[in-house]
């Protein structure tokens, strides 16, 4: 059966859907037609081979809704609900696992669409396809953190959801999601390189490439897991008995 927070997702996730045809498959269907419409405007305009920049534009906006989802509803898991926590006793860790098997589930959907676009260009699964799976770890170890620390901010500071949502716009144009950083002037990519995200998303996309993740992108990953969780677990430790009453 499972855990129920598990179940729950699904649920949830199923019901997002219900009465329509086509169901979760939605998801992938919109990821699709955006990837596509994307793909073949920014590789007109920049003389992109769609034969690589297909694919990397597939699976860069896939995760990017992934990393955006977990955490901007992360800020508002514990506002959302507020009901719950003042009826029923459990652990609060119960809602972060809760929203993070959800987006889990709607990136598995989303998946489908990166499969087809590599099976059409030719970018058939390697070796590398091994190092995604620590590397997707890693991500999820990541938006964790991120998403507990919003969402203990945001009940005791209402602003805490709409900065993230626009700090998100901004990450976007920061973050190689539409473009390679090696197209990019040296001190451009040394913007881009101080972003956090920049290195998530490599230790994924880059092995669903059939490219090996610099040791760079490694290493920030796993510090910032290890730096995010040390000061997310110091401030939960404070606020822990105080949710209840800011919600």
């Amino acid at each position: 059966m499972g855990p129920i927070w598990r179940q729950i997702a699904y649920n949830e996730v199923r019901d997002r859907y219900r009465r329509s045809t086509l169901g979760p498959l939605w998801a992938s269907i919109t990821v699709g037609v955006q990837a596509s419409v994307t793909a073949f405007v920014l590789g007109f305009l920049f003389g992109n081979d769609l034969n690589r920049f297909m694919p990397f534009i597939t699976i860069s906006l896939i995760l990017w809704n992934f990393i955006m989802g977990v955490v901007n509803e992360g800020a508002t898991t514990f506002i959302s609900v507020a009901d719950r926590i003042l009826e029923i006793k459990r652990p609060f860790s119960y809602y972060l696992y809760l929203v993070i098997w959800r987006n889990i589930l709607l990136l598995a959907h989303s998946m489908v669409v990166f499969a087809i676009a590599i099976l059409i260009f030719g970018l058939y699964p390697q070796w590398t396809y091994i190092l995604a799976v620590p590397g997707f770890l890693l991500v999820v170890a990541n938006l964790s953190w991120m998403a507990l620390m919003a969402a203990i901010l945001s009940v005791r500071f209402r602003d805490v959801p709409l900065i993230v949502q626009n700090a998100f716009t901004l990450l976007f144009w920061l973050t190689p999601i539409l473009y390679d950083p090696a197209q990019l002037h040296s001190t451009v990519q040394t913007i881009v390189r101080l972003n956090p995200l920049t290195h998530l998303f490599q230790v994924v996309r880059a092995p669903l490439l059939l490219e090996v993740p610099m040791l760079e992108n490694w290493v920030v990953a796993i510090g910032l897991a290890v730096l995010g969780w040390t000061a997310t677990f110091l401030l939960f430790a404070r606020t822990r008995h105080r949710i209840a009453f800011w919600v």
